[in-house]
Parts: structure tokens; C-alpha cells; sequence
């Protein structure tokens, strides 16, 4: 430990001393790291994060239609929908209902098209969302056509479109030439059932026939266009549902088989869904083109500091051969030159995090100037995920550049080292070698550690 003190106390009296240099390396990096942790933060908040505002994600699974020739996961009617919610108290505690639909929207005589939903009543209370302000839906809103012109406002809808108004609930709005009711305001972190795009608000269900007239879609079974999602009782696993919801499709196959022929049921956990399974590959191999883009900056990055520490190395060279004429070890100095690489791009670290923030913060702030009919919420935050990550990058970042320059500088030519001499043209061919293969073998091991982290990300969303 003492010796690992010292390593680092002279690592930052060179760090300070060669401060230009310093600040190259870090800035070089910083920059590399800093663009990663952004990616990866947005991968975090699409991919990896559980949908956000809503208690035990885990538990929760979405329900398709399937048909031949389809992709699997297709939407579902409010007939299929009612049908499998009474059926399958078995292994769900409840089943909700949600579509995305635009709606003509005036507050405080600004007409505006946006989009909302139409959820079921008991939308917020399966996935656990309380309200911010006043209240979500009840149960009594669930019955009567038309009989609850009633809205709840996302946070971002009401901070843009009500100017944060503490008054809001019990307002009027006109939605579609109606008069509706504000009853509250959903927490901040709830954007709704995909981690995308956010409705401006929700309205009940019972309402689908003046936002979407002339639909016939509580009586068609074939109108097919709510998404569904379970949640699984305690101790009750996909599996038990699937093969309760086939029954339950068999079950209507035979009451209704003109609706249900060649149909059947799809079941994926919320998180294993990402944005939408249908678009899983696409956002998978989108992520991964992303995600090699910015490693390929790191990489690159990496390798111009390698060069500048061998560079470095050279010029260090009579140091290091009067330290090892002196007796020291040269696993000691290699400790020494490791702890300097590792302290750089530690500091390099801490300000990517920075520069991370800071791409983040435009990101968000870009999303939030968008129009109220484009509520884009990918929710980009620098999670304990992330700060592993940019940990782990700065660690590994300063092990690729720093190894070859420490194995270079430690083993230099003695007597001529000692004499200040120039290495001879033997020994400068011999480090430019040194130096192709410290390249090589950086850009083999930061390659194949982003070969590994897409592998495990693709086995994460598989």
C-alpha cells in the first residue's frame, strides 16, 4: 500500500510537471470517453433500463396477436382485449390497455394538434404510477361510452402546454371540440408504455369513439390497434402465461373462428421488449454500428497517446537506466509508468463524464423544444450503469495506452541511455517496430472488448 502511495504521489508531481503534455492526454481522451459514455447512456435508457416511473417492470408482460406471415406481434381489439383480461385472473393480477392517438388539443385558446392515448381506467394503477397532481383514472371510467370526458397530462405536457400551472387540475380543455375535465398529472420519470415517445395525455378508453369516430372498434374484433400488457401474479412465470393465454385463444378460436383463424398469442417480458420487439433487430444493429463508431474514436485516441508516451519513453530513457543501474526493480517502474497512465485517464475519465453531461444535456434539451406532436422522451441520464461503464472504459483506456510505453521505457540501452547518447539506428528501428505492434495490439484489444460488450449487449436484448 505504502508503495502504491508513492506510485501515485510522484505520478502526480510528473503529471504537474509536464503539464501541456498532461493536458493533451487528457483532453484527447476525454473526448473519446466522454462521446462512449453518451452512447452508452442512450443504449442504457432504450435497451437495458426497465421502463422508467413504473413499479416492478419485471413483472410486467406484453400480449400480441399473431397470424401467419406477420411479424408476431401484432395489436389487439377492445373485445380480445376485454375477453383475455376476464379470462386470465388466473396468472395476472390485471391486464391494461393503451393506443396512441392524435387528438386536436386547445388550452387557453391554442389549438394544437398532438398526440395523447386512450388507456384503460386501470392503466396507472397495474403499473403502479401515482399521480403528481390530482389523481389518475378510476374504476368507474372504465364503463359507459363516452360517459367520462376525463384526461390526465404527462409532467412534460403539462410543463409545456399549461406552463406548469399548479391550479391545472379541475381546468377544462377542448379535445376534438369537447369540453374534458384536467383530474391530474403524472409524475415526471413516467413517459408511458415505451421508453420512445411520451403522449402529451391520456384519456379513458370509454372515450375511443369520439377520438376516433366512426371506428366501430367495441364491436369489431378484427380492429385491431391497442397494445396490451399483463401483470404476472407472484410466483407465476411467462411460461405458466403463455400457456394460458394459448388456451384462452383456443377457447375463442372455437366461439368466434371466423376472428381467431390461424390466429394466435405472443407473450415478451417488458424487459426483454426494448422500444418495440418488432423493431428489435433494427435497434440492436442501429446501437451496434453507433457503438463501434465511437470506440473506433477511442481507439483512435488511444493510439495517438501511445504514441505520444513512447515518444515520451524515448525521452525518458536516461532516467529510467539510471533508476535501474540504481538497483530498481523493473517491475517496480512498470507499477510507476501503469499508476501515471491510469491517473491520466482517470482525470481523462472524470472530465469525459463532463463532456458526457454535457452532449446529454443538448441531447435533452433538443428533445424538449420539440413540438407538443412530436414528444420524443428517451429520458438520457447518467445512471450508477453508466458510471460503471465510463469506469471501466477509463480503467481499461489507460491499461491499452499506457502497457507498450512502460515495457518500452524500462528496457532501454544502458550505456548509451546513461551517456545521453541517441538510441543508434538499430535501436530506433527496433522502436518503430515496438511501436506498430503496440498499435496492433491496441486496436486488437479494444476491438475485441467491443466485440464482447455488443456480443453481451445482443444476449441482454436477445
Amino acid at each position: 500500500m505504502a508503495s502504491l502511495l508513492n506510485d501515485i504521489r510522484l505520478a502526480f508531481r510528473l503529471i504537474l510537471k509536464n503539464r501541456t503534455f498532461s493536458l493533451i492526454v487528457v483532453a484527447t481522451l476525454a473526448l473519446g470517453i466522454g462521446l462512449n459514455t453518451a452512447v452508452f447512456s442512450a443504449v442504457d435508457a432504450l435497451l437495458l433500463r426497465p421502463l422508467p416511473g413504473v413499479r416492478d417492470a419485471g413483472q410486467l408482460v406484453q400480449i400480441y396477436r399473431t397470424w401467419p406471415g406477420t411479424s408476431g406481434f401484432g395489436s389487439n381489439s377492445i373485445p380480445h382485449y376485454l375477453d383475455i383480461r376476464e379470462r386470465s385472473k388466473d396468472v395476472f393480477t390485471d391486464v391494461v390497455a393503451w393506443s396512441f392517438v392524435p387528438i386536436n388539443l386547445s388550452a387557453d385558446g391554442r389549438p394544437q394538434r398532438i398526440m395523447g392515448q386512450v388507456v384503460s381506467a386501470n392503466y396507472f394503477s397495474v403499473l403502479g404510477v401515482p399521480a403528481f397532481r390530482g389523481r389518475t383514472f378510476v374504476a368507474q371510467e372504465d364503463s359507459g361510452r363516452r360517459a367520462h370526458p376525463v384526461v390526465v397530462l404527462s409532467y412534460a405536457g403539462w410543463r409545456k402546454e399549461f406552463g406548469s400551472d399548479p391550479n391545472v387540475v379541475g381546468k377544462s380543455v377542448i379535445v376534438d371540440g369537447q369540453n374534458y375535465q384536467v383530474v391530474g398529472v403524472a409524475p415526471e420519470e413516467f413517459k408511458g408504455g415505451i421508453p420512445v415517445v411520451s403522449p402529451v395525455l391520456w384519456a379513458p378508453l370509454t372515450q375511443v369513439d369520439h377520438l376516433q369516430p366512426g371506428s366501430n372498434k367495441w364491436e369489431s374484433r378484427g380492429s385491431n390497434s391497442l397494445n396490451v400488457i399483463g401483470r404476472l401474479k407472484p410466483g407465476v412465470t411467462i411460461a405458466q402465461a403463455n400457456q394460458r393465454m394459448t388456451a384462452i385463444v383456443a377457447d375463442l378460436r372455437r366461439i368466434y373462428p371466423d376472428d381467431y383463424k390461424d390466429s394466435g398469442i405472443n407473450l415478451v417480458l417488458q424487459s426483454d421488449a426494448g422500444i418495440h420487439p418488432m423493431f428489435k433487430s433494427a435497434q440492436l444493429g442501429l446501437t451496434s454500428v453507433i457503438m463501434g463508431v465511437v470506440l473506433l474514436l477511442l481507439l483512435i485516441a488511444c493510439v495517438n497517446v501511445a504514441n505520444l508516451m513512447l515518444a515520451r519513453a524515448r525521452d525518458r530513457a536516461r532516467e529510467m537506466a539510471v533508476r535501474l543501474s540504481l538497483g530498481a526493480q523493473r517491475g517496480a517502474l512498470i507499477r510507476q509508468l501503469l499508476t501515471e497512465s491510469l491517473l491520466l485517464s482517470g482525470i481523462a475519465g472524470a472530465v469525459g463524464l463532463l463532456v458526457a453531461l454535457w452532449a446529454i444535456r443538448i441531447a435533452n434539451l433538443a428533445v424538449g423544444s420539440l413540438p407538443a406532436q412530436v414528444e420524443l422522451s428517451p429520458n438520457l441520464t447518467i445512471s450508477p450503469l453508466v458510471l460503471v461503464f465510463t469506469l471501466a472504459i477509463s480503467v481499461v483506456t489507460g491499461i491499452i495506452f499506457g502497457l507498450a510505453p512502460a515495457l518500452q521505457a524500462t528496457r532501454p540501452a544502458l550505456i548509451p541511455a546513461l551517456k545521453g547518447e541517441a538510441p543508434s539506428g538499430g535501436s530506433r528501428s527496433r522502436m518503430s517496430k515496438g511501436l506498430v505492434v503496440a498499435q496492433i495490439a491496441l486496436s486488437i484489444v479494444l476491438l475485441v472488448s467491443a466485440g464482447l460488450f455488443l456480443q453481451n449487449l445482443k444476449a441482454a436484448t436477445a
